[in-house]
């Protein structure tokens, strides 16, 4: 199912949790709403399951307005932070309860419920109370049950906040196998950086109510359109900058700690700007050759094997982070250090 939110508005008293928000999701879309806490992201999850109504705008189902359709009119499945399962039936009865209450024939529904369990992996725990379970098997539990009515849309609403991080990485996986093999319309609302990164066929970024970028993964991490986006979503530099010149996609930037070239189209010579340069794009160099140059001094060094964390200052003062991956060489405090980045690695902000 194809899901179309057009201009959708929603305040409570004078805070307008929702404002004018316009997004498609595609119809088999693993589709994220990643923001900050009280951003309106699940505001607009619960607009599109019918819990509350909009108050401008469209909420559309395959092209149909649903704005005036019932929660239970509606064909969606939802999946709650806190699971929300009953103690008192055992897990087949809990997968059962929506089948339950559309009527739908013994048969039909013993055989429902265990092909929702197989998907899940939980077909041998059938008879068991949720109580005796682990958090990660209840979340696939509450996953089967919203699985098993066949919703044009399951919205999940944060089913990983309260797992711990190895059971949170463990359910992330699942999730993603069961959306590669079903193939379900699904919402996703999430703060976690890394879960949008890691599952999303496309991520919306909201911020005070308003829906501020929507791209892949890889769009909204290489190509943040503001510079809320680009710090929201993982670690990033800010050096400010004026433009030196601008031609052929190229882009030299008069900085207090040199001339940055960067790639990008759209810019003028004297205008003000922001460079965004991720940690990881900072690598630390012996040439004096190379272009993009960066000079700092090491503060604190985090040796982590693989990887070695720097917390950085400039010249000035101004803080920077840096890290390289396969270390060789021990940084101490103090030391000065050159890094380069590639042009393709300073993404330029506007002002």
């Amino acid at each position: 199912m194809k899901v179309s939110i057009q201009g959708v508005s929603k305040g409570f008293g004078k805070t307008v949790a929702v404002d004018n928000v316009t997004f498609d999701i595609r119809d088999g879309e693993l589709f994220f709403l990643l923001g900050p806490s009280g951003c309106g992201k699940t505001t607009v999850l619960r607009l599109i399951a019918g819990f509350y109504a909009p108050d401008g705008g469209d909420v559309l189902f395959d092209g149909q307005r649903v704005n005036d359709t019932p929660p239970n009119k509606r064909n969606t499945g939802m999946v709650f932070q806190n699971y929300a399962l009953w103690p008192h039936m055992t897990v087949a009865e809990n997968v059962a309860y929506g089948l339950d209450v559309r009527g739908v024939s013994r048969d039909e529904k013993q055989r429902r419920v265990r092909d929702a369990l197989a998907i899940v992996r939980m077909g041998e725990l059938a008879d068991r109370s949720p109580t005796q379970l682990s958090g990660g098997q209840q979340q696939r539990v509450a996953l089967a049950r919203a699985l098993v009515i066949n919703p044009g849309i399951l919205l999940l609403d944060e089913p990983l906040s309260n797992l711990d991080a190895k059971l949170r990485l463990e359910t992330r996986e699942e999730i993603t196998r069961i959306h590669c093999e079903t193939r379900q319309t699904m919402l996703y609302v999430t703060h976690d950086q890394k879960e949008a990164l890691s599952m999303a066929d496309r991520i919306g970024v909201m911020n005070a109510g308003r829906l501020v970028q929507v791209g892949t993964p890889h769009e909204i991490y290489r190509t943040p359109n503001s510079r809320f986006v680009a710090d929201f979503i993982g670690e990033m530099n800010f050096i400010e900058g004026k433009v030196e010149r601008a031609a052929n996609g190229e882009v030299a930037v008069a900085t207090a700690y040199g001339t940055l070239m960067s790639r990008g189209e759209g810019f003028q010579a004297g205008q003000t700007v922001t460079c965004g340069i991720r940690p990881e794009a900072l690598t630390p160099t012996r040439s004096g050759a190379a272009a993009n140059l960066v000079h700092a001094t090491v503060q604190r060094a985090t040796y982590l094997g693989e990887i070695e964390h720097y917390t950085l200052t400039l010249p000035d003062g101004q803080p920077l982070r840096a890290l390289e991956t396969n270390p060789e060489t021990v940084r101490r405090p103090g030391e000065e250090l050159t890094l380069a980045v590639r042009p393709e690695d300073v993404i330029l902000l506007k002002a």
